[in-house]
């Protein structure tokens, strides 16, 4: 599992990649990093549409990453397309009305009008 941050945009959107992985094995090492992952962003996308699987690890993930967005006035989206487990399990657990959009134009449009 990878999550790596892509360069802010001129207007401060922040887009994080995922990839692989993000599970209770490998979130715990990241949960530390959330609020300077987001820090200085005017808003963020957190990109799941290449995350294989989530599990409760990775919920708490993009918990702490909209709890730090919210803490620093940034709007914040989850890019999970629909069909794939990450929205599935976002979806489970109430999220996915709040957050989840189905690709990346939809969450930078919706970031920008927020903002």
């Amino acid at each position: 599992m990878t999550l790596r941050a892509l360069p802010d945009e001129a207007d401060g959107l922040r887009v994080l990649v995922a990839t692989g992985e993000l599970d209770a094995a490998v979130v715990p090492a990241l949960l530390p990093r959330a609020a300077s992952l987001v820090a200085g962003a005017r808003a963020v996308a957190l990109d799941l549409s290449g995350a294989t699987f989530l599990d409760s690890g990775g919920v708490r993930l993009v918990d702490q990453l909209a709890r730090a967005c919210a803490d620093g006035g940034a709007p914040f989206r989850v890019v999970a397309p629909r069909g794939t487990r990450p929205r599935r399990v976002l979806e489970l657990v109430g999220m996915a009305d709040a957050l989840a959009v189905d690709d990346l134009g939809a969450a930078v449009t919706a970031l920008r009008a927020a903002g």
